[in-house]
């Protein structure tokens, strides 16, 4: 059995006790890219899974009929034109009336269209049966993940040596950018974040055409994708001698992010987690200013589940790889954020980042 057979196996154990006869996955677009790919690697814009107890069909268009033959493990059928119509004529072909799909992505008017095209089926929302699954990684995915970040951090130290004040933001993030992509990623997981100055303290900042100064720290989140997965990681640099506000706050912010990589473990809750990290950051009076979640989950998307934050409800498991970043941002003056990629093991964590991050790490300032 491949692995795309197993996770739709697994897929069809976890939906059939709900009463439907098949279950149906929609990629319109790019809407639902990720779990479609997840279950028969197809990374086109367009393709739609019928999966039944006995069967599976995978759909698509003439644009990729080719592509999908190559990389799909299914048979390959084609729709022209108004394809709802056609699909929902696939579905009574096969004798299915009720059929499960998975509202987390499916969009109102999508499975408005599909009722009303579908007269005599029932069309079943089912949460996210496919997103739970993709939570718990296998090693192969680990592996992919592990090479992201492998080349996430190369491009890093390459690019550390060539920032200098005069720079703008979005030079850097596009340098930075336009040397992944020769070096083999995909693509970037996210828009670069380069911030600096008083814009590091802006947890989203979106690099712009802001010069870096001497004195100021940078804060760059970036991370790239490698067949599919994705890495995530933050480092914050000095350019010139940074002051002792500055080294305090790394250093606390460093210390928030030891302890909750060490509070990492299968059973662990994602709230627990976040307080182990929050609690370094509050009794040192700086709670208040770490207004976001400790992580998320990482592989074929930069952000999914589980969370690590005061409100999740999430429980570890072994195979699951999430983020560490705990961040302090004191409005008008700067950020630090230092997050790392870490694997969810029985009894601790597997940190997959190794980028230096003992120190504030202090460049040229001229």
């Amino acid at each position: 059995m491949s692995e795309f057979q197993r996770r739709r196996a697994d897929l069809w154990r976890k939906v059939r006790g709900q009463g439907v006869e098949a279950f149906l996955v929609v990629n319109v677009e790019g809407s639902d890219q990720p779990n479609l790919r997840y279950l028969t690697g197809f990374t086109g814009t367009f393709g739609v899974l019928i999966l039944a107890a006995e069967e599976a069909l995978f759909l698509t268009d003439p644009r990729y009929t080719e592509q999908a033959q190559s990389q799909v493990d299914l048979p390959v059928g084609e729709v022209r034109g108004r394809w709802i119509p056609q699909v929902v004529e696939r579905l009574r072909a096969l004798g299915l009336r009720r059929v499960g799909i998975g509202s987390a992505r499916t969009t109102l008017h999508l499975f408005e269209e599909l009722k009303k095209a579908g007269e005599g089926l029932e069309f079943v929302p089912l949460g996210a049966p496919v997103e739970e699954l993709r939570r718990v990684k296998t090693e192969d995915e680990i592996r992919k993940i592990r090479e992201a970040v492998a080349l996430t951090e190369a491009g890093l130290s390459w690019i550390l040596k060539r920032l200098r004040p005069g720079m703008s933001e979005r030079e850097v993030a596009l340098e930075l950018e336009f040397w992944y992509r020769r070096e083999g990623a995909d693509d970037v997981a996210f828009d670069l974040i380069i911030a600096s100055g008083p814009r590091s303290a802006r947890p989203h900042h979106r690099a712009g055409p802001e010069r870096l100064r001497a004195g100021e720290l940078v804060l760059l989140d970036v991370g790239v994708r490698v067949d599919g997965y994705c890495a995530d990681l933050t480092r914050v640099v000095s350019l010139g001698r940074p002051d002792a506000k500055a080294v305090r706050a790394y250093e606390l912010v460093l210390a928030a992010n030891r302890a909750g990589i060490a509070a990492v473990r299968a059973g662990a809750s994602g709230r627990e987690v976040d307080a182990a990290a929050r609690r370094v950051l509050e009794e040192a009076g700086l709670g208040e200013l770490f207004g976001h979640g400790l992580g998320h989950g990482i592989g074929l998307e930069v952000h999914e589940g589980p969370r690590l934050s005061t409100a999740s409800e999430d429980v570890l498991a072994p195979g699951m790889v999430v983020t560490v970043e705990p961040g302090v941002y004191f409005p008008g003056e700067f950020g630090v954020r230092i997050e790392d990629l870490v694997v969810v093991e029985e009894n601790g964590a597997r940190v997959l980042s190794a980028f230096p991050k003992e120190e504030l790490v202090v460049l040229p300032g001229r």
